[in-house]
C-alpha cells in the first residue's frame, strides 16, 4: 500500500522535499507508517521528529488526510492516505 508523507517548516528543509511516497504493508496503521518512515529517514530528520527512545517528539503533530491523529490510533490507513508531519510553532 502507498501513502504520501507531507512535511512542513524546518522538517521540510531538513528532508529537502515537501513530500515523499512511502510503501507500507496492507492495513498499516499510523504507527506502522511512522515506524517505516523512521527506518528510511536520514538521521538528522529522525532527530527532528523523534527523541532518543524513538518516540514522537511532543512538538510534532501527525495528521492523516487533514485530521490530527495519535500514533496509537488503531484504524488502518487507506491506500493513498496523506500523512502530514507538522512541527508545532514555539518560542518566546
Amino acid at each position: 500500500m502507498n501513502v504520501t508523507i507531507l512535511y512542513t517548516a524546518h522538517i521540510k528543509a531538513a528532508v529537502g522535499t515537501a513530500s515523499q511516497k512511502l510503501t507500507v504493508k496492507e492495513n498499516a496503521t499510523l504507527a506502522d507508517c511512522f515506524d517505516a518512515l523512521c527506518e528510511q529517514a536520514p538521521p538528522q530528520v529522525r532527530e527532528l521528529i523523534t527523541d532518543n527512545q524513538r518516540k514522537l517528539r511532543s512538538a510534532i503533530l501527525l495528521c492523516v488526510d487533514d485530521e490530527q491523529k495519535s500514533l496509537d490510533d488503531p484504524e488502518p490507513l487507506s491506500e493513498g492516505a496523506e500523512i502530514t508531519v507538522l512541527a508545532a510553532i514555539s518560542g518566546g
